[in-house]
């Protein structure tokens, strides 16, 4: 009995007592789309990975997620497959928004987006770089394959 109650004791001493440190689901949102917005202007570089020098779309996914302490693979259609079916109704901010700008109608993802909001998703694109547009701008929309949530949240 003296063994398991130095045991119980020990495990206490190691094992937080609260999850003060730890981070919501949430919190960990409202990082993801906090952090969009540093990016906004970066130009873009396909293949690219830092803000420096320029990004594409699944790079700038991947860095944002990563600032928040979210892994995600490195390109559009890895983070596609990594991630969770949202119906339109259930996507939040934070959440993933995926495009086949190559071949629209079909779904072979090949661009992805951070959703930020009322209707507004931050991507980093060819003509513009990393800025918002809207998920009804018809260009978009017609491409719109998908939207996903972290297979955290």
């Amino acid at each position: 009995m003296r063994l398991k109650k130095i045991l119980f004791f020990s495990l206490l001493a190691v094992l937080p007592l609260s999850s003060a440190g730890a981070k919501s689901i949430a919190d960990a949102r409202g990082e993801v789309v906090k952090e969009t917005m540093t990016y906004l202007n970066t130009p873009y570089l396909w293949g690219g990975m830092h803000p420096q020098t320029g990004m594409d779309c699944s790079a700038f996914v991947k860095l944002v997620y990563g600032k928040a302490g979210l892994g995600l693979p490195r390109v559009a259609r890895d983070q596609f497959k990594q991630a969770l079916r949202l119906p339109p109704s259930g996507v939040l901010p934070g959440d993933m928004i995926f495009f086949a700008m190559k071949n629209p109608g079909t779904a072979k993802v090949d661009h992805v987006g951070i959703y930020v909001g009322k209707g507004f998703f931050v991507h980093a694109s060819f003509t513009n770089g990393v800025h918002i547009d809207s998920v009804t701008n018809p260009y978009y929309y017609s491409r719109l394959v998908s939207l996903r949530k972290y297979a955290g949240f």
